[in-house]
């Protein structure tokens, strides 16, 4: 049943773990990374103990990235980075409550 989420607390404490990994210098030349991340977030409500133990949410979140340094000049700006990747989310249940996406994105930075 999904009972409890109409009756949650508001007083809540986020846990985050993250870490990020270089797993190929130099994959497309000498600019250029593939990197792996992995993202925790845990939700607990702080007087919620009988709902909420030991977490009351945990979303995953690994991703994968291809990252590429440049100079790239255009119309008065440079372009420092470009990084293509896939990231997947999820909470990590079954359903009636489970909850997951994908997808592909592109990061510029200039």
């Amino acid at each position: 049943s999904y009972d409890w989420a109409e009756n949650a607390r508001k007083d809540e404490v986020m846990f985050q773990l993250s870490r990020a990994f270089t797993l190929w210098r130099g994959i497309l030349g000498p600019n250029s990374v593939l990197g792996a991340s992995y993202t925790q977030k845990s939700w607990w409500q702080l007087s919620n103990s009988e709902e909420s133990s030991p977490f009351r949410e945990t979303n995953y979140e690994p991703q994968l990235f291809l990252g590429f340094a440049t100079d790239y000049n255009f119309a008065g700006w440079t372009l420092r980075d470009v990084e293509m990747g896939y990231n997947h989310d999820s909470n990590g249940r079954s359903d009636p409550t489970s909850r997951s996406w994908n997808r592909l994105y592109t990061r510029l930075m200039a």
